[in-house]
């Protein structure tokens, strides 16, 4: 809800793609300053006591951006900092919250679990941006701030009554070497594709959202009920991807359906593009919220799988600065060439390239494949011997 109805605000103040991507960029950036501290924290520290600080510390950004548009006293220059307030704890809290999730389940429903996981959060994306058009329409923006500061008093509740098994303490030198993280990640060649698959989908993939408001004002001539709409579609999509994959998700399977995805969406997403109409539009916003989910909840899975307890917090900082902390990159030169050749031309060749990335991580894996028919100890998804070291 606070995503909409942020950048619906912020739209409406500037009618700028600019700023819009400005206000992303905030957001994401400080995972690519924060990620791998972050990560690497994850793994020394309580990660029950990270996620407590960290929601905490969310919550009362939510409280002062809703003070602030309540009394009609936000400024852009305000809205980005408290975007960039509300990075900086997602830096900290995401790779707490991914590790945690390994802590209470065992390793043979992981794949489960992180599409159940991500199921829950899509169904509130299908939901949580019907509602935000139809508050803002009625109220304003400012009752999404504030209803998303008090869901965060559930958050932190939830977390404190997590009973977390205790886990092995791992030696000062185990935990502050990202290089070793590092290491892992290049020389696992399914982990290298998957992640170099992510850098495009960061860089290029993601970025439709940004400029969603556009699409919704000015392509499809609608308003917040319509920004909504979209991204609540998509969100549907997402949804019935994440149970998919709980139901479906191994290893193999998981391997090439990232690669399926990324195409799909490439294709979904041009035609979004080039759609005037606003329930084709509705329907092509899910498949290509469908088709994300499975490429970026899959990629999440195949780097669960492959690494081991005491590198976890580690490697899926990487993945998430890789996913996020690059994004803004992508943001803001989309927002430049939106601004000046239009949003559907933008973001249709930001697709296309996403489409040809997976086309390329496809004819790898197959070529993987073929030779490890040849010679099966060349390439595998790693054992759980390997995994546990």
């Amino acid at each position: 809800m606070q995503g909409v109805a942020l950048s619906w605000l912020v739209y409406r103040m500037t009618h700028s793609p600019v700023v819009l991507a400005q206000v992303e960029c905030a957001n994401l950036f400080p995972m690519l300053f924060f990620g791998l501290l972050g990560g690497s924290l994850a793994d020394k520290l309580d990660r029950k006591k990270m996620l407590l600080c960290t929601q905490s510390l969310a919550m009362l950004q939510a409280v002062v951006l809703a003070t602030l548009t309540l009394t009609n006293q936000l400024q852009v220059w305000e809205a980005i900092c408290l975007a960039a307030w509300l990075g900086t704890c997602s830096a900290f809290e995401v790779p707490s919250r991914q590790a945690l999730l390994v802590d209470l389940i065992d390793r043979e429903n992981l794949v489960n679990a992180i599409s159940l996981n991500s199921s829950l959060f899509n169904g509130a994306r299908a939901i949580g941006p019907a509602l935000a058009g139809i508050l803002v329409a009625a109220a304003g923006e400012g009752i999404c701030f504030a209803l998303n500061a008090v869901s965060y008093l559930a958050a932190i509740v939830a977390i404190a009554l997590l009973r977390v098994p205790k886990r092995e303490k791992l030696s000062r030198s185990e935990t502050q070497h990202v290089s070793e993280a590092l290491k892992f990640v290049w020389h696992e060649p399914s982990v290298r594709r998957v992640l170099l698959l992510a850098v495009i989908m960061s860089l290029f993939g993601l970025q439709y959202s940004v400029l969603m408001p556009v699409f919704a004002s000015d392509v499809l001539h609608g308003d917040v009920k319509t920004l909504g709409a979209l991204r609540a579609a998509a969100g549907v999509g997402a949804f019935i991807a994440a149970l998919t994959l709980a139901n479906r998700g191994s290893g193999d399977f998981l391997k090439y359906a990232v690669g399926f995805a990324s195409v799909t969406f490439s294709i979904s997403l041009i035609a979004f593009c080039f759609s005037t109409n606003f329930w084709v539009s509705v329907v092509l916003s899910s498949v290509v919220g469908l088709s994300m989910t499975t490429q970026l909840s899959g990629g999440h899975s195949l780097f669960q799988l492959a690494v081991s307890d005491k590198l976890r917090g580690r490697v899926m900082s990487i993945y998430m600065t890789v996913m996020l902390g690059i994004a803004p990159f992508g943001s803001y030169f989309v927002g430049l060439c939106a601004s000046r050749w239009g949003a559907p031309s933008t973001v249709a060749v930001c697709a296309l390239i996403c489409g040809c990335a997976g086309s390329l991580y496809l004819f790898s894996v197959r070529a993987a494949r073929l030779a490890a028919e040849h010679n099966p100890i060349q390439e595998a998804v790693p054992s759980e011997s390997v995994r546990d070291g």
